[in-house]
């Protein structure tokens, strides 16, 4: 490349502009509507290589505007294109599924891959921390029942109620169109603690009818949900309206929480129910109706 056509593309050194304490550097080059135009490039002359005659630039090369990156990126050493995107007022769950989508009907080509970063790659990070931490939680309650009950028989048909409770907190979601975040991840995780206080309130009264009269356990239990159904009520009311300023999004930041409130309200709402019909159901068709248990100082 002569000195002129590299000076007109890249510029040349043209010394020092000295500002205050600064020196800023000066360089020279063509205009970019020379630059960029691929005729006016091609006029600019060459010397031949005899150095007799100048020949344009056109005769030996030719131009062809191309669309390139005006940086290069590499993570691990390897080269890499960053896609980035604005969700607007769409969720994060319907975006990624948007983009699944096209990504199973556009694969990459072969040497190509893709990797889904950014917000979703965090929020299946915390998704898998949270797992584990209701599974923890899950272990911890039973582990508090089996003292408290001496069976296993109570901690398991408890536990059973807080899978169906998950439906109706999954519903509320879906009817307010609220997405399954990490906020409502853990109001999932709430609600295992909440779901198994009514179901401790409820048979642990059953068990104190048992001993103290010597009753069976169809009698005993229908007596608790009789006795214990004010409570049970009271105490999920209170939680439920507590959590309807949030639900509501009334107050600063409450926007951030919201998903949390509506998991715990929705599950709370179904597993009241669930508590007084299904527990006992359950629990007098694996104890049987006559099921007794030793009276007190016996």
């Amino acid at each position: 490349m002569s000195r002129g056509l590299s000076g007109a593309l890249l510029g040349v050194d043209a010394g020092q502009i000295f500002l205050d304490d600064r020196s800023i550097g000066v360089r020279v080059r063509a205009p970019d509507s020379v630059r960029f135009d691929p005729l006016r490039l091609g006029a600019i002359t060459l010397l031949s290589p005899d150095g007799r005659a100048p020949v344009p630039v056109a005769s030996v090369a030719r131009f062809t505007p191309l669309d390139t990156r005006a940086e290069l990126l590499r993570e691990n050493q390897q080269q890499m294109i960053l896609m980035t995107a604005d969700l607007g007022a769409r969720g994060l769950g319907s975006v990624m599924t948007d983009v699944k989508a096209a990504l199973a009907k556009n694969p990459p080509p072969p040497g190509i891959r893709v990797e889904l970063g950014g917000q979703y790659a965090s929020q299946q990070t915390a998704f898998r921390a949270l797992l584990l931490v209701l599974g923890l939680a899950a272990a911890s309650v039973v582990g508090v029942m089996l003292v408290q009950f001496e069976s296993f028989v109570e901690p398991l048909v408890v536990l059973l109620a807080a899978p169906l409770s998950f439906v109706g907190a999954m519903a509320l979601l879906l009817v307010t169109r609220t997405a399954l975040n990490v906020s409502s991840f853990m109001g999932l995780i709430l609600l295992v603690g909440l779901i198994v206080k009514n179901g401790i309130i409820l048979l642990d009264f059953t068990r104190l009818r048992m001993r103290a009269e010597g009753t069976t356990l169809e009698a005993a239990i229908r007596e608790a949900a009789r006795v214990r159904l004010r409570p049970i009520l009271m105490t999920t009311l209170c939680t439920l309206f507590g959590l309807l300023p949030l639900a509501l999004g009334i107050g600063a930041g409450s926007e951030m929480q919201r998903p949390l409130a509506l998991a715990v309200i929705g599950g709370l709402a179904l597993s009241t129910p669930i508590t007084l019909f299904a527990v006992p159901t359950l629990l007098v068709a694996i104890r049987g109706r006559t099921f007794t248990l030793p009276r007190a100082g016996r």
